[in-house]
């Protein structure tokens, strides 16, 4: 079938663009965040692409004090990917590479925006990520990020805020590839791998600076997936090396509290980024780990879906809100002695032992 795409020099295989190799679980997704520096206003989106489940979705957040509105929408792809709005959420590619927009339009839910990010340095390619679980490939994932700043407006809960460059940053990034996505496979795997997620991710505005950290371990500690890159304004990117990470929880979740985050440059100079987690936005909100919106869930040939978490400082650590982000406060020393302060996300999700920080089952908490 040909679609819109083939008119693009874009093709990766002889086939046209409506089809993506064979694995049922390829996906392809923008992923969108932001917040305003003093964390009153954070919001995050999302638009999947599931090219062999023939489903496209997406979804939009804000948090506004402590209430968050979630805005959800699913419909047919029609194996046509270059069509990138579902139902009233829809997302524009202004510059390629560094400006995208985000449109919510008017709906029954009483959320709307129209937003735009604007990249402060190009983005940042990840070393690309494969796991398996004995014989099957569960995750092949390609993804770029990159890190701006916002203006626009949002309407929500009965409140029009507007926001600008000079107070509102954030993050987006673009992944594709290979990890589960719509139902479970209805046969168990004969080989089956500890079920097991330790995920850490800060990208991170400073005045001069961005920094980008992310790390997976396994239930022994080892690191398996790791980086921290900086980029100056107008520089290059930089890898730090030898980037470890230090995590208080807040007592009875697997909340994050803080952190530290350790490297060293090319000449062995010693960064220091300290965590402060402020207030929570859930995952959820944009479909990870929803049971009713969860990715690439067949909802009809068009579904819109609207909650609310009516505080999410009260949200309890559960199966809906174990992938959050915090707004975080942070401060960096540098090699120099230097001290700089800068706002970001500081994203968790801890499932499953991890004997570093003595859990020993899938949902103990200390």
């Amino acid at each position: 079938m040909l679609s819109k795409g083939d008119d693009y020099p874009i093709h990766q295989t002889p086939d046209p663009i409506a089809f993506s190799g064979t694995d049922r679980n390829f996906y392809d997704r923008y992923f969108f965040n932001g917040y305003t520096t003093d964390g009153e206003v954070y919001f995050g989106a999302a638009l999947g692409v599931y090219p062999h489940l023939n489903i496209m979705d997406a979804a939009f957040a804000v948090r506004i004090g402590d209430v968050q509105y979630n805005l959800h929408a699913s419909r047919h792809l029609h194996m046509e990917r270059m069509d990138t709005q579902v139902g009233p959420i829809r997302v524009e590619v202004l510059e390629p590479l560094h400006k995208l927009r985000v449109v919510i339009e008017d709906n029954e839910n009483g959320i709307s925006a129209d937003l735009v990010i604007t990249g402060r340095h190009a983005p940042i390619e990840e070393p690309r990520t494969v796991r398996r679980n004995g014989p099957r490939i569960v995750q092949d994932v390609t993804r770029m990020t990159q890190l701006g700043r916002w203006s626009g407006w949002i309407k929500a809960g009965g409140r029009e805020i507007t926001l600008d460059e000079a107070t509102t940053l954030g993050t987006r990034d673009r992944s594709w590839g290979v990890r589960h996505v719509g139902m479970r496979d209805p046969q168990q795997q004969v080989t089956v791998a500890e079920f097991q997620v330790w995920w850490f991710w800060l990208p991170a505005h400073f005045e001069d600076r961005i920094v980008h950290f992310f790390v997976n371990e396994d239930g022994d500690g080892k690191v398996w997936n790791l980086g921290l890159a900086m980029v100056r304004d107008g520089g290059a990117v930089e890898h730090l090396h030898g980037a470890r990470l230090e995590v208080d929880f807040v007592p009875g979740t697997r909340f994050p509290a803080g952190g530290i985050v350790t490297a060293r440059d090319e000449e062995g100079g010693e960064y220091r980024i300290e965590i402060k987690a402020g207030p929570r936005f859930y995952l959820s909100g944009i479909g990870y780990m929803n049971p009713d919106w969860s990715h690439g869930l067949n909802k009809g040939p068009l579904a819109v879906g609207y909650d609310e978490i009516a505080s999410v400082s009260e949200a309890k650590y559960e199966s809906r809100y174990e992938h959050p982000q915090a707004f975080a406060q942070l401060r960096m020393t540098t090699p120099d002695g230097k001290m700089l302060n800068g706002q970001g996300c500081f994203e968790s999700i801890v499932l499953g032992r991890h004997v570093p920080s003595g859990f020993t089952s899938m949902f103990d908490v200390p």
